[in-house]
């Protein structure tokens, strides 16, 4: 029998798990943070939160609170502000289109950052940090590998930090809403281990 023409598959098969598919992309959504949403821990290891991107689809959230050694993970927190009215060509303050984009790109080295500008920072200042932000939030973009577990809920976002050894992969979360003046503004997350180092790549 040929079973790659006739597609015959009754007879025990010799299977071994298989890892999910990952690719690197920016998933753009507002993020759902309530009572019954909460950012939560995971092993000690991430914080957890949803992104929701329309038509009952939302994605898991994973943010790395430490590194591989335990030591606290290191990040720094940039903002920059927009243009209200959407003259200027970078993103707009406009709205947001929903959704997984896999063309995304984003380098830690190419945009400026170094490893004197990060600090370690404990997963509970995380967490404050995160939730006052988007608590002000219009939505956010979310910088990472994606996966899909199957179903609206097994779909998911995870190394969300720099990523030594990926050329224009690194992940970060970018959250827009308005500055304390009420102008639109970008604010980013950008996380590192400790043992990482930017200017290596």
């Amino acid at each position: 029998m040929n079973f790659y023409t006739e597609h015959h598959y009754l007879d025990r098969r010799q299977l071994t798990p298989a890892a999910t598919p990952e690719r690197y992309a920016a998933v753009v959504g507002t993020v759902e943070i309530s009572t019954e949403h909460e950012i939560v821990g995971r092993n000690g290891e991430h914080l957890q939160f949803y992104v929701d991107i329309g038509n009952g689809v939302r994605y898991q959230v994973d943010v790395n609170i430490q590194s591989s050694d335990g030591q606290p993970i290191e990040m720094y927190l940039g903002a920059e502000h927009l243009d209200p009215v959407g003259v200027t060509p970078d993103e707009p303050f406009g709205a947001p289109q929903y959704g997984a984009f896999p063309a995304a790109a984003l380098s830690y080295a190419r945009i400026g950052l170094t490893d004197a500008m990060f600090a370690p920072v404990d997963a509970v200042r995380i967490q404050q940090q995160l939730e006052a932000a988007f608590a002000q939030s219009t939505f956010v973009a979310i910088y990472g590998m994606v996966f899909d577990d199957g179903g609206p809920n097994g779909k998911g976002i995870h190394e969300t930090h720099f990523n030594a050894g990926r050329a224009n992969e690194d992940g970060a979360l970018a959250v827009y809403g308005p500055d304390a003046a009420g102008k639109p503004q970008r604010k980013w997350f950008f996380f590192k281990f400790a043992e990482d180092r930017i200017a290596a790549r």
